[in-house]
């Protein structure tokens, strides 16, 4: 019976400092890749107002294997947070805004931290024309530009989260992007108009 109740405790203990929470800005023109996450059973999303706009964050019925409602969210800053329990994709939107703010939450039953990062790691738009942002549930710490012959053609630090990459001088054609947070890194492909 001792066993049985370490292993218990062991396992409660492990889920318990197990679950993380990722934060996503929420403000109007704020959807798709930018509004999405893939994230594993018992973590959180925490939005954050970041306009001066009412919003809701809603789960849209036939499309969520979870329900969740923030209600009316008024003033920069103001958050909303949900722990996610059930393997499936959340679909969302604000019901103010439906048409400029939505997005998806993944639930996966576990995910490595390296998977966290490839699968949450978005790029937009593509193909760029000036600007490309770069966007991840983890700090961005740096980024490489290369060109097809393997040639590298810029690089700069990452400013958080949310990284902006100027483009707009490049020539037209296929880069990979090689982005880099602490440990972990992963390679994109995008085209320049």
């Amino acid at each position: 019976m001792k066993k049985i109740t370490i292993i218990i405790a062991f396992f409660v203990i492990t889920s318990i400092y197990s679950q993380n929470t990722y934060d996503l800005d929420w403000a109007i023109g704020i959807n798709g890749p930018a509004a999405s996450v893939t994230i594993e059973t018992g973590d959180a999303v925490r939005w954050t107002v970041t306009d001066n706009v009412s919003h809701t964050i809603t789960s849209i019925p036939g499309s969520s294997v979870q329900t969740f409602d923030s209600g009316t969210l008024s003033g920069m800053g103001t958050q909303y947070s949900f722990t996610f329990s059930v393997v499936g994709a959340n679909d969302y939107k604000c019901n103010f805004h439906p048409g400029s703010m939505f997005g998806t939450i993944n639930v996966e039953q576990t995910m490595s931290i390296s998977d966290k990062f490839v699968k949450n790691l978005n790029f937009y738009p593509n193909p760029v024309k000036n600007e490309l942002t770069i966007s991840s549930l983890f700090k961005v710490d740096s980024y490489q530009i290369y060109n097809v012959l393997g040639s590298l053609v810029l690089e700069g630090k990452g400013t958080g989260n949310t990284t902006q990459v100027d483009m707009s001088r490049m020539n037209s054609g296929l880069y990979f992007v090689k982005v880099t947070s602490g440990s972990m890194q992963t390679t994109l492909k995008i085209a320049k108009k």
